[in-house]
């Protein structure tokens, strides 16, 4: 009598279950990437504002200290990434009114003809188109105490737009 010996290996029907749990995982991978990867760029925003707030602070002291508070107003209408050592790689640099839909995600760039810093937020996942989501910036100024020819308060750079904006640890937003 012969002996056959079974032949060991993957039915059809197993291979089949392997995949599928294999697709899941990845599945849930990239979404937990992408969700990571907003919060990278999310937490990249906080900082970079708060390096900004620094400039700014420092700018405006600078002017208060040489007793040209007259040129405060001034910050207002400038590039806070022009008081910067070194700009941000992500920097498109100035605009004039640009389409938003034709630039990309992840970048800052000062908008002229808002006087506002502008970052595109890239989110959305594998379930989700990718969208870009626009939050501004402006410089805010202090008011000159003129009785005790301070400042009032310090200099500050707010969120002025876009739902994620305010989310940041930043100052209250202000309505434009």
């Amino acid at each position: 009598m012969i002996h056959r010996s079974r032949q060991r290996g993957f039915t059809f029907f197993e291979l089949a279950v392997v995949v599928i749990v294999m697709g899941l995982l990845a599945t849930v991978l990239l979404s937990r990437l992408a969700y990571y990867q907003e919060q990278a760029q999310r937490a990249a925003v906080a900082q970079m504002l708060g390096v900004l707030r620094t400039s700014v602070r420092v700018q405006a002291l600078h002017l208060y200290l040489q007793g040209k508070q007259a040129q405060l107003p001034g910050l207002q209408r400038q590039n806070p990434l022009d008081w910067l050592e070194d700009r941000p790689p992500n920097n498109l640099g100035e605009l004039a009114a640009p389409d938003l839909s034709k630039l990309p995600g992840g970048n800052w760039f000062f908008d002229r003809s808002d006087q506002k810093l502008v970052f595109l937020l890239m989110t959305g996942n594998i379930f989700s188109p990718a969208r870009v989501d626009v939050m501004k910036f402006k410089v805010l100024l202090p008011h000159l105490d003129a009785d005790a020819g301070q400042l009032a308060s310090m200099p500050d750079i707010v969120p002025v737009s876009g739902a994620d904006a305010v989310a940041l640890p930043v100052a209250a937003a202000v309505q434009k």
